[in-house]
């Protein structure tokens, strides 16, 4: 949750989400459009996050200005429409947590977390995370299958993941299964952002320095156009695979992957990621900081 610089009503003015969703609105433009016009201008940014922008669920910080001011020619604004009413980064709320740190969704997430009563994040350490995530027919994400390795920092019998659906989905569509060493426990749902959080159960006590092994499934049955899949590394270690596999009919024209400080701030990396013989596309990132990455990807 941001504290805005200014009152929603200073000077009689709308706050950012207001003036962001009118000025899309008299364009007529689709967000998948806004994206690909901010794209040619240099800015990359996910129509998640720009729905998210336009809905008040986030905020952009003053590190995405360069994207906002992109935005204003997008939509044919005069200059500093909308960069005025960015909230000053000195102003935002301090992090309470190194999931905050990397988005605003953190507070979301972690109080979730508290709400099941879940231990905190950072009992264990991430070895390494195998995601193998099919694309349907529909263009929308129907699986994600996942292979963790953790060693305990301190003794622990569970960890805590997250899924976050496309905007507007039905968080009640969203499943998760137990493949091996582990057992699904309580969920937090949070249908504003779309995101589910999991307690899964180890099939044993895995002691302090100790390793490991477990696998999921996410089923998520909303059938919403997805494009682009990103994680959160916390700590500088490990190693993330993410591999996509398109179904026949939605193999998109191309896909890229993507690197950011914060899930709101704009990129710092960008670069095409090819698209091998069966539709299939993928992305390893052994992080030296925490920072997020993904995959992003369009269709004709």
């Amino acid at each position: 949750m941001q504290t805005p610089s200014r009152s929603a009503g200073d000077a009689g003015r709308p706050p950012f989400h207001e003036a962001l969703r009118a000025a899309i609105a008299d364009r007529g433009l689709a967000l998948s459009r806004v994206r690909d016009h901010l794209a040619t201008r240099g800015q990359h940014v996910g129509v998640s996050t720009l729905s998210y922008w336009q809905n008040g669920e986030r905020q952009p910080t003053t590190r995405s200005l360069p994207v906002v001011q992109a935005l204003e020619q997008v939509l044919a604004l005069p200059p500093a429409t909308l960069t005025d009413l960015v909230t000053e980064e000195a102003s935002r709320e301090a992090r309470r947590s190194r999931l905050a740190g990397l988005s605003d969704l953190g507070n979301t997430i972690d109080g979730l977390i508290a709400q099941m009563g879940s231990p905190s994040v950072g009992q264990s350490a991430c070895l390494s995370v195998t995601e193998g995530i099919a694309i349907g027919r529909e263009r929308s994400i129907e699986t994600k299958h996942v292979h963790q390795v953790i060693r305990a920092v301190e003794d622990v019998d569970q960890a805590v993941v997250t899924y976050q659906g496309e905007p507007g989905c039905d968080v009640d569509q969203i499943s998760f299964f137990a493949i091996s060493g582990c057992r699904v426990g309580r969920l937090g749902r949070h249908a504003g952002t779309g995101i589910v959080v999991a307690e899964l159960w180890f099939d044993r006590l895995v002691r302090r320095q100790e390793t490991h092994v477990f696998q999921y499934v996410i089923k998520d049955d909303n059938r919403i156009t997805s494009y682009e899949q990103y994680r959160m590394h916390l700590y500088p270690s490990g190693i993330h695979v993410v591999e996509l596999q398109f179904h026949p009919d939605a193999v998109p024209v191309r896909v890229e992957e993507f690197r950011r400080r914060r899930l709101e701030d704009p990129d710092t990396r960008q670069h095409p990621v090819p698209i091998y013989h069966g539709g299939r596309a993928h992305l390893v990132t052994e992080p030296t900081t925490p920072c997020v990455s993904g995959l992003r990807w369009e269709y004709d």
